[in-house]
């Protein structure tokens, strides 16, 4: 406002300098009235439109004034001149008014597209980034994958994965279902490793209630399936689902990396129950479902070397279907080998866990008991006996019953351990020579019987 009066006061110093000069000639009115736009232009382009009023209406009270000195037509040429002055001044303004606006605009939309690349390009590399950590994820994934290779049961395969994943992966719980070989109606016990923050669970169970509708769900669709904060993978076998790898309470952005590992795992696992078939084929015999001989003499072996080192008795039962021969004669083998099933059945179910079961031959069996004395295999071997002469063996249309004569011989391990050195596979042969020996002493006395090596006192 203070510039404003001092222009002002300037216009009536400019007047006054006009009129004074006028006095004398009036020429100088011609000259200098000129300079009066000046201000009055300052005024209207600073849009102070009350100093540019009372400047207008001063301006032209002078003109009229110096038009009643000079009444004559240049004066009006004149005022036309300055009219057009101004005019031309005004345009000029309005122009570069209108050019500033325009570069203002440009200049905003130079501003606003700067900022939308900016923003775009802090996406792009946020994407980079996020894609730099996925690649990386991944790598540490397959780095990890490659490692798998090692892991040749499932037990050790569950620890791995805990290990190495719990700093790539954040989940609650990871776990691999083992589905059974001859699936039924009936809910059916599984093997279920279960890979929790703080270790591994192994256990063997049916399927909870939501398991088993996720699980027909899984076998309907045949692919992977989300069920809330829970996914499975299914792990095929031709047309069924042999093993499911599930994960718990992962994040949206993980799904790739868990479908990649998914991948890995269902060659891995296959490979894994390929080696465990192999292995049971080579250890177990595919009728009985026992050890063959060859694998029973290096369990028998291993369970002498615990014996004697902690100085505990073990004892060797052998036993023997009585007249298996001419059984298989007259009913045929089909029958004799349904037999043979029901007869290691019964064997196994009047045993504990830790006992050992062998096929020794055709129609024989050895068992190693370890930590067992003599009174006590005694009482497991008539229990045996009884167990299997009170069966009704029901096989297709016969119904048969059959008797088995057993002999038992002890191995004192404590006797053992004071012996400098002993040969496992020298002590072995001989309890498999003396139970059998036993065995053929029962066979003699009658059949369907117990019978324990000459060396051992009768309990």
């Amino acid at each position: 406002m203070r510039r404003h009066l001092l222009i002002f006061l300037a216009l009536v110093a400019a007047a006054f300098f006009v009129v004074w000069q006028s006095q004398e000639i009036i020429l100088a009115y011609y000259l200098l009235s000129t300079i009066w736009l000046l201000p009055l232009y300052y005024f209207f382009r600073e849009k102070v439109y009350g100093l540019f009023a009372v400047s207008t209406i001063g301006i032209f009270f002078l003109h009229g004034w110096f038009f009643r000195i000079d009444p004559n037509p240049r004066m009006i040429v004149l005022w036309a001149v300055q009219a057009l002055l101004f005019a031309g001044f005004c345009y000029y303004h309005w122009e570069l008014k209108r050019f500033q606006d325009r570069a203002q605009e440009s200049k905003e939309n130079v501003r606003k597209s700067l900022e939308s690349f900016q923003a775009k390009y802090q996406t792009r590399l946020g994407s980079l980034r996020h894609l730099e950590v996925q690649v990386s994820s991944l790598m540490n994934l397959f780095e990890i994958a490659r490692d798998f290779s090692e892991c040749m049961d499932f037990n050790t395969l569950a620890e791995f994965l805990l290990k190495k994943l719990r700093s790539e992966l954040a989940f609650e719980r990871m776990q691999i279902f083992l589905m059974p070989r001859v699936p039924g109606k009936e809910p059916v016990p599984m093997k279920v490793y279960s890979m929790l923050q703080e270790g591994v669970q192994e256990e063997e169970r049916v399927l909870t209630d939501p398991e088993r509708e996720d699980f027909d769900a899984l076998a309907h669709a045949k692919t992977m399936v989300r069920r809330e904060e829970r996914w499975y993978f299914p792990i095929m076998e031709g047309n069924e689902i042999g093993s499911v790898f599930a994960i718990h309470g992962i994040k949206e952005e993980d799904l790739a990396r868990v479908e990649v590992l998914s991948a890995y795992l269902v060659l891995l696992i296959k490979k894994i129950k390929l080696y465990e078939t192999v292995r049971e084929l080579a250890i177990v015999d595919e009728l009985t479902q026992v050890f063959v001989r060859h694998h029973f003499y290096e369990r028998l072996e291993e369970e002498l070397r615990r014996s004697i080192r902690f100085k505990l008795p073990m004892t060797v039962l052998m036993l023997d279907i009585d007249h298996f021969k001419r059984y298989n004669d007259d009913f045929g083998h089909l029958v004799g080998d349904a037999t043979l099933k029901e007869v290691s059945d019964l064997l196994k179910r009047n045993l504990r866990r830790v006992d050992l079961v062998g096929r020794y031959g055709g129609e024989e069996f050895v068992v190693a008991m370890p930590e067992t004395r003599v009174a006590n295999a005694s009482e497991v071997a008539e229990r045996i006996r009884s167990s299997i002469a009170r069966h009704d063996f029901q096989v297709y249309n016969v119904k048969t019953k059959v008797t088995v004569s057993q002999g038992i011989t002890v191995f004192d391990g404590a006797i053992a351990a004071q012996t400098e050195s002993v040969d496992v596979k020298v002590v072995a042969a001989e309890l498999i020579r003396k139970a059998d020996e036993a065995m053929y002493r029962a066979k003699e006395e009658g059949r369907n019987r117990v019978c324990l090596h000459k060396d051992i006192k009768r309990p």
